[in-house]
């Protein structure tokens, strides 16, 4: 069966309300999402609502970029499901490197919030990617099947076609210059052999998309390599034109 391809936008810690307007809008007037295809917006938690009331009725969905475990209770800052869920929310991003990187996030921590985000019925994308000193010290696939292997502990495979496992070098990110299509198709390939040895028997395995200076230039390259279900957009995101590029560009 022909999985759909997946087209995330993060727009991390960026954009005001007037900003995220104006994309919206535009991205709403030049793209006709069609079958076959996710496209999902994550902005900051702030506008989560306002960006949930402009896309009703579209086929363009929303995630949050960040999401806690627990139901309620005093844990000042954070955001359950339930709370996402009511602002229309469909998809949580989870594990994100800059999240591991300045909020010391663990793999237990993150493992913590693919069990209680799917169990709760949400998409997640659970991002994952090795660093400069990993890569130069030739521990790529170490530390992504270590990431994998603890993310995803305790997962049943009836929740596998919620999750999206993004694949994204943290040595390139914002670096404006992606992974050379090698080394993507290298490690896109290790982690869906990772993933059927995971789960065996699973007829659904989680799609895998690639993120890490995607632009205009190299998405078509990136897009046609086996293993790789989208991408996941950060800066060109935040731009209609380029983003909306990228999308049509996915789908040819």
């Amino acid at each position: 069966m022909k999985r759909n391809k997946l087209v995330f936008a993060n727009w991390k810690m960026n954009l005001n309300f007037k900003d995220i307007d104006l994309l919206v809008r535009g991205i709403l007037s030049r793209l006709d999402v069609t079958d076959g295809l996710n496209v999902v917006l994550a902005p900051p938690f702030p506008y989560l609502s306002k960006v949930s009331s402009l896309i009703t009725g579209s086929q363009l969905e929303l995630s949050s970029q960040n999401i806690f475990w627990e139901k309620e209770g005093p844990y000042t800052g954070e955001v359950s499901a339930d709370m996402l869920l009511d602002l229309g929310c469909r998809w949580a991003m989870i594990g994100h490197s800059e999240r591991r990187q300045h909020l010391l996030e663990t793999n237990e921590m993150i493992n913590k919030k693919v069990l209680s985000s799917i169990e709760k019925g949400l998409k997640i994308i659970l991002c994952v990617g090795e660093s400069f000193e990993q890569r130069r010290r030739k521990k790529t696939f170490e530390s992504i099947s270590d990431q994998l292997q603890r993310g995803l502990r305790g997962v049943s495979e009836n929740f596998l076609p919620q999750i999206v496992i993004g694949y994204e070098p943290i040595w390139v990110i914002g670096s404006g210059e992606a992974a050379s299509v090698d080394d993507i198709s290298s490690v896109h390939n290790f982690i869906s052999d990772e993933l059927s040895n995971m789960f065996p028997s699973s007829k659904s395995l989680p799609r895998i998309v690639y993120g890490g200076s995607v632009n205009t230039a190299n998405i078509e390259q990136i897009s046609r390599l086996d293993n790789v279900d989208g991408v996941l957009v950060g800066n060109a995101s935040m731009d209609c034109d380029r983003f909306c590029d990228i999308v049509m560009k996915v789908v040819k």
